[in-house]
């Protein structure tokens, strides 16, 4: 995955910033500084083979007033389907260089994606949700390895954790027996006291990320 900076990972997640309402929103010097709740959707192909994921990115209240803001939408007003539409599209596009912030592994081995698809987006309790497919660029037989994807920000400015609700995770037209497992982070204190001398213009690098992503471990018999 490529070096980021804070500002060039800034300008992957959103065409138009997350800007300073953060910044008095939250701690100056601790990271992150914003949040995103996932569900994934883990999809099979008739032949019981995985082939993408669905995922759904739910931000948090402060983005999506700043990010609707941008497309000079007040409080008062709701979005058009288009607007919410280019935001979409801008972020996603924007993403891609990045791997979409989505690691996967099959076995040991990396996963290549190809461009996302089926893009999505909706406002629903004044949080803008983004959902895309990420698709394998082949489909991977789960009785030979498992998968295990994690998504997640490098550079820990942004927190992603799957949502607290019921099914954050569902294997869409598994075979019966698919599982899986999620483990959570288990970053060291090191690693904690890192990310909260951090302030919103420091990055500690690619690595941190990784630190405080969940796993989760899909695999078939």
């Amino acid at each position: 995955m490529s070096q980021l900076t804070p500002i060039t990972k800034l300008a992957a997640i959103t065409a138009v910033g997350l800007g300073s309402v953060l910044a008095f929103s939250h701690p100056l010097n601790a990271h992150p500084h914003a949040w995103i709740d996932i569900k994934v959707d883990v999809l099979f192909d008739e032949q019981g083979k995985a082939t993408g994921l669905r995922e759904h990115w739910l931000f948090d209240e402060f983005y999506t007033a700043f990010a609707l803001e941008g497309l000079g939408v007040g409080n008062s007003q709701e979005p058009s389907q288009e607007m919410l539409d280019e935001i979409v599209r801008l972020n996603v596009t924007n993403l891609a260089e990045y791997d979409y912030f989505t690691s996967v592994l099959f076995g040991e081995d990396s996963v290549d994606f190809a461009v996302a698809a089926e893009l999505a987006a909706t406002v629903e309790e004044q949080r803008l949700i983004m959902s895309f497919v990420v698709p394998f660029e082949q489909a991977l037989d789960l009785t030979e390895l498992s998968l295990t994807y994690s998504v997640y920000d490098p550079t820990y400015y942004i927190e992603m954790l799957h949502a607290d609700v019921d099914d954050p995770i569902n294997l869409e037209a598994a075979p019966d027996s698919c599982s899986f497992e999620v483990l959570a982070p288990n970053p060291s204190f090191e690693a904690v006291s890192l990310a909260a001398a951090l302030d919103r213009d420091q990055s500690a690098g690619d690595g941190l990320g990784a630190l405080f992503a969940e796993q989760v471990i899909v695999q078939c018999d």
